[in-house]
């Protein structure tokens, strides 16, 4: 029988080596190893697809969002264009804003600042806000405002003319800052807009408090209702 041959200590020293593979010159000049490209672990492929998932759905997000402003914003852009008499204010829409049902104010307003306000402002469009932060504010915030609407063309109250005391007293009030405003405005020839202003109303639970401020305001006396009281216990 033939005999197998023995390898000795000698001849495995003797071996070649494998040889590595060349070292990148920029990794070396930064005293970096030599990184070697190969396919992640199980771990890393479900971290980074989870990752990769949400970042590549914000961006999506974010992306069509922009490109629904540039949309809008294009549509509007003409408005703040247009010539404008220096002796007319301008439109001014109201915006109606409340607390969502379990919610706080800030995510109507946050609502508001990303998708409303920048559309308003392209249109270069005035506007003034009522916010309700309780249920009901909105009503009342609308219903006062056109209350004083009606009693500026002319219409009466139903306690007018009552009593003196109340009238002298109402006389000694102090102004508001709108009514000052208007005065000097009026005695400066500056006219109102004498189109349609607008109305602005976001959320559903704003939309029902709207409607029925409206309700209240215009087909309502102009008193407006009396304080509830409040029990010992509320206080």
């Amino acid at each position: 029988m033939a005999e197998r041959p023995t390898t000795t200590v000698q001849d495995a020293v003797a071996a070649p080596k494998p040889t590595q593979p060349p070292r990148n010159p920029a990794f070396r000049m930064m005293g970096l190893p030599n990184f070697r490209f190969k396919l992640p672990s199980r771990n890393w492929l479900i971290f980074l697809s989870i990752t990769g998932s949400f970042t590549t759905a914000l961006l999506y997000d974010r992306h069509h969002k922009r490109k629904a402003h540039q949309k809008w914003c294009k549509v509007v852009s003409h408005i703040a264009q247009e010539p404008f008499p220096v002796n007319r204010m301008p439109r001014k829409l109201t915006v109606l804003l409340s607390a969502p049902p379990g919610d706080g104010l800030r995510a109507a307003r946050t609502y508001f600042q990303e998708y409303v306000k920048p559309v308003l402002v392209a249109a270069a469009l005035d506007w003034e806000v009522i916010e309700g932060r309780r249920e009901g504010d909105v009503r009342a915030g609308l219903a006062e405002k056109i209350r004083k609407l009606r009693i500026k063309n002319g219409e009466r109250k139903a306690s007018q003319g009552a009593s003196k005391e109340e009238e002298e007293k109402e006389e000694e009030e102090k102004e508001s800052i709108e009514e000052a405003l208007a005065q000097v405005r009026h005695k400066n020839g500056i006219e109102d807009w004498d189109g349609v202003q607008g109305d602005l109303v976001i959320g559903r639970n704003t939309w029902k408090e709207y409607v029925r401020g409206l309700h209240e305001g215009w087909l309502g006396p102009l008193d407006p209702p009396a304080e509830p009281l409040l029990s010992p216990n509320q206080t």
